[in-house]
């Protein structure tokens, strides 16, 4: 009787390893940028001012293709398009503030990339804001819109703090410092 009562125990217990694995390998996510356009990032590791510019280019071109499906698509493969490219915008976004915030410790000037992304970050929030409201991508959207916000700050902050460091600091003006991996 008790080997029965530990056979029947057993099954569950093996089984739950293999039902957690399960959404942990759905919850992976792909990396947003192509392997050329991952290429040229990784050229750049050294180059503050022309990797971001890069990633402006890569979040611009995600921006695009979000504007070009337009703010109520009824299809659900453009519903699921346009999730997919929100999804993409907010890892590039995220990456991006993190390339910012090594740049900035290692002390790069970056002023030259940030005057231009100043700009360019301040129209991104209306665009996705733009979207009308829908279950398929509404989180995608706010999680987006969260993450163009906090860029737009970060960028706005980032280039005040490095033109006031650069003015005291001038002999290190225009160095890369030592960048991300």
């Amino acid at each position: 009787m008790r080997r029965v009562f530990i056979q029947i125990l057993a099954v569950p217990l093996l089984a739950v390893p293999l039902l957690c694995a399960l959404p942990l390998h759905a919850q992976r996510e792909r990396d947003p940028l192509t392997p050329q356009e991952a290429d040229q990032v990784a050229d750049l590791r050294d180059q503050p001012n022309q990797r971001i510019k890069l990633f402006e280019k890569f979040i611009q071109q995600r921006i695009d293709a979000i504007k070009a499906i337009g703010p109520d698509p009824q299809e659900m493969d453009l519903k699921a398009e346009l999730r997919a490219k929100y999804q993409e915008f907010t890892q590039l976004s995220d990456e991006l503030q993190d390339n910012l915030d090594t740049f900035d410790d290692a002390h790069a000037d970056m002023r030259k990339a940030l005057k231009d992304l100043v700009a360019a970050a301040a129209k991104w929030p209306p665009i996705l804001k733009e979207a009308a409201p829908d279950r398929t991508y509404d989180f995608s959207r706010e999680t987006a819109l969260d993450s163009a916000q906090s860029t737009n700050e970060q960028v706005k902050q980032l280039y005040e703090s490095q033109v006031k460091y650069f003015k005291i600091h001038k002999h290190e003006s225009g160095t890369n410092g030592t960048g991300p991996s």
